[in-house]
């Protein structure tokens, strides 16, 4: 049975996209969502996503972290279908099922997603981005202007190339030496994330959280040995199944020039940064807030990286829908 999209989703007959889709099921609170679909872009290419939530939700595109997949974590998003979104995920080229794309850029990559949203036959939709998701949000603002009404940003980076922002102060020192090594080659680049995918794949979260001890706070500490780093470890070890193409990608993409602008960036944009954050530090937020035209911007003190996100993304949807109704 195929998953029935209504309202804002309209059924797609291209020729150019095919998609192999599966019966959706399960999901909170009686909403559809679960399992995972494949989308044919052509040349051999598939992009995996999958669509959850109330068939009439307002639709909600949500870009995850670095690393990560279309896999859905209920402990992120149950707040966001229980508000009564349709919520979209997908796996960047690389990761789970979705076919690499070397030398995707941020604003590429937002494309790819523009073709899903196409073939859904969304008419609009707000876009949330979490940590490496952040630049891809606000890509997706620019690549499908015409659709795309907000923004919801959790803890983004900022350009590595920022004017005045030096992009590794106050981060852990695991990615202090990840993001270092983009001055060092594809050779060192991939050595890196060989080597921190070592770490992640198949670690318990009470494991994962003493590996990554550097980037942790003791409230996202806590966060990470709970339900979420149940949620998170099924949701990285998908997207590193096939391999750290996507993670390397996503590396040289976040490190490299964007392809846009964060002053392209018209539509009203929700930027939200823990004090405490030290993946992402609040500079990168503070940068972001400097240049987005439209943007309201909140530092929550007593948050980091993880605890900003877990179960307290609807609200903040929201509020950036309040803004743009």
């Amino acid at each position: 049975m195929e998953a029935e999209l209504t309202s804002q989703f309209e059924d797609d007959d291209s020729t150019e996209l095919k998609a192999g889709r599966r019966a959706v099921r399960g999901g909170a609170g009686g909403s559809e969502g679960g399992e995972l679909e494949l989308l044919h872009l052509g040349k051999d290419r598939v992009l995996e996503f999958t669509v959850r939530g109330p068939q009439d939700g307002p639709v909600v595109l949500f870009h995850h972290g670095m690393p990560g997949s279309a896999v859905p974590m209920d402990s992120v998003l149950d707040s966001v279908t229980g508000k009564g979104y349709r919520v979209v995920t997908c796996s960047r080229p690389g990761y789970g099922a979705s076919t690499a794309a070397p030398g995707r850029t941020v604003a590429d990559t937002a494309r790819t997603f523009r073709a899903l949203m196409d073939h859904l036959g969304v008419h609009e939709y707000w876009v949330t981005g979490w940590s490496a998701g952040g630049p891809y949000a606000l890509a997706s603002a620019v690549a499908d202007a015409a659709r795309v009404r907000g923004v919801l940003l959790i803890a983004s980076f900022a350009p590595y190339d920022g004017e005045g922002l030096d992009f590794v102060e106050g981060m852990g020192v695991q990615n202090q030496v990840l993001f270092g090594s983009a001055a060092h080659g594809e050779q060192e680049q991939r050595a890196i994330v060989s080597q921190m995918a070592a770490i992640v794949r198949d670690s318990d979260p009470a494991e994962l959280a003493a590996g990554m001890a550097s980037l942790l706070p003791k409230v996202d500490a806590a966060e990470l040995t709970g339900a979420y780093g149940v949620d998170n470890a099924t949701h990285m070890d998908h997207g590193l199944a096939a391999g750290e193409d996507g993670w390397l990608e996503d590396l040289r993409a976040l490190t490299a020039p964007w392809g846009f602008e964060p002053g392209d960036v018209t539509v009203p944009v929700e930027l939200w940064h823990g004090a405490l954050d030290q993946m992402v530090p609040v500079a990168h937020g503070q940068w972001l807030t400097r240049r987005l035209p439209a943007v309201h911007a909140h530092v929550e003190g007593g948050h980091g990286h993880i605890s900003l996100g877990v179960g307290r993304l609807g609200h903040k949807l929201d509020r950036l829908r309040s803004r743009t109704s």
